[in-house]
């Protein structure tokens, strides 16, 4: 059986590299953000909203929690998976569990937002007892309040308006929403520094006695640990910098999603229909490969999308323009698009666009883009019935400011749809021995010692 990446790189029938708009790109990207020194560590943004658990957990790694503890974990972990297909749903989604690095601005963090919706970011919670107003809100969860406002300032887009959305656990049904809107990005970015500069000292000093008590699930006794020492309540240090609202409009939105949900427990990306086997198995089992990357690669992968992004803004699509998918399960950023001008055609073609890092080393490289970028692409292309779409990639072991934007051309036949409909059906039903009804994963990506579910 013939993998998915051959299979969809048969219908691109053109790959034209453009260069003015590479031309544009690189008069628009200084070349001073690639030299941004690389910290010599990061510290996790949600370690920073309760220090003192996180110098415990250093520290003292031998204290684990409680069975009840990691219940509560369980059951929140559980509605957050479902989460993401909520917020796929709702107007204006523009992504999920995405990343943001706070090297671009000095600061040794980085996090995972929940969602960005509309150019909010918005993070959802689950707790045992929900507050009901903004007072409740302060007292009890400080550090959800610091985190959104933390994650705003890391975003290069600065965004006004973000949500907090706190679901029960014992009833996922019963939520509040919260507006932060931030007033002054430079004071709460002053304090993340001095959180981070704060943590810091106490490890490296082995001195947590400014470090306020701990703010999560309190399964440190301090009292026994540090006898000497008396620890504070630490009450929200951004609040003169940020107004807080209860936004019920936003409870309706989301509540209407929830109750929407067809119970599908997965978000499909075109990497998951290129791979369709080892989402299965992972689906099923919850056993799959930990994907992880490097610093750099994760750095290089940050920088070329915020390079696309500045260039998308340069070029934005025409309000209404961005056709409706064929298959909805599929997710894409609606930020993905990007209007396309030429002599033959000065209003423009609203096309979707994909912005890649390359680790290729091969001036070659530049001539042509991979054939995995070119099945990626594909999916999303055919799956919005276009016949066309763009790759941004940027090739640093290639040399200084490399770029180059390519315009793909693709012919689909109805082959291609029947066949991605028929890897999201067999995704969908979560069966097993369906496993070798899906297309084999391509041989790069098989591995020692891995269960025989890749090859044909």
């Amino acid at each position: 059986m013939e993998d998915m990446i051959n299979f969809m790189s048969q219908f691109m029938t053109k790959v034209t590299p453009n260069e003015s708009l590479t031309s544009f790109l690189k008069t628009k990207t200084p070349q001073e953000n690639k030299s941004i020194p690389e910290p010599e560590n990061y510290f996790f943004l949600t370690s920073l909203c309760s220090p003192m658990d996180t110098y415990m957990k250093s520290k003292f790694p031998d204290i684990k929690p409680s069975m009840e503890i990691l219940k509560k974990y369980s059951i929140g972990n559980k509605i957050h998976k479902f989460a993401t297909n909520w917020f796929q749903k709702m107007e204006g989604f523009e992504s999920s569990e995405s990343l943001l690095d706070g090297v671009y601005f000095g600061l040794q963090v980085r996090g995972k937002i929940d969602a960005k919706i509309g150019n909010c970011i918005v993070e959802l919670k689950t707790k045992e007892i929900l507050p009901n107003n903004e007072n409740e809100l302060i007292g009890m969860y400080p550090q959800d309040i610091e985190q959104i406002g933390f994650y705003a300032c890391l975003d290069p887009l600065k965004p006004e308006v973000n949500y907090l959305t706190f679901l029960s656990h014992e009833n996922p049904s019963r939520l509040k929403t919260f507006k932060i809107q931030i007033k002054n990005f430079n004071k709460i970015k002053q304090v993340l520094k001095e959180r981070i500069d704060e943590l810091k000292n106490a490890l490296e000093n082995n001195d947590p006695s400014r470090l306020g008590k701990c703010r999560y699930d309190g399964k440190y006794n301090l009292k026994e640990i540090f006898p000497d020492l008396e620890f504070l309540e630490r009450g929200c240090e951004i609040l003169d910098f940020i107004e807080i609202s209860e936004d019920e409009e936003f409870s309706e939105k989301f509540q209407k999603v929830m109750n929407s949900w067809d119970g599908f427990q997965d978000t499909i990306t075109p990497y998951n229909i290129l791979a369709p086997r080892k989402h299965l198995h992972k689906q099923i089992t919850g056993i799959g490969e930990e994907f992880t990357e490097d610093s750099e690669k994760v750095r290089n992968k940050n920088y070329v999308r915020n390079v696309a992004f500045e260039l998308k803004n340069s070029f934005p699509p025409k309000e209404d323009t961005i056709p409706e998918q064929i298959f909805k399960e599929i997710s894409f950023s609606k930020r993905g698009w990007i209007n396309l001008i030429s002599s033959m055609d000065r209003d423009g073609k609203t096309l979707p666009f994909i912005a890649y890092s390359s680790i290729d080393t091969r001036p070659e490289a530049l001539n042509k883009p991979s054939q995995y970028k070119i099945a990626e692409l594909g999916i999303i292309v055919s799956n919005f019935n276009l016949s066309k779409g763009i790759l941004i990639g940027y090739y640093p072991n290639i040399g200084e400011n490399q770029y180059k934007i390519f315009e793909v051309n693709y012919s689909f036949s109805d082959a291609c749809k029947t066949k991605i409909k028929e890897i999201i059906e067999v995704l969908k039903s979560e069966d097993i021995n369906k496993l070798k009804e899906l297309p084999p994963c391509p041989f790069w990506m098989h591995k020692d010692g891995e269960p025989n579910l890749c090859c044909s």
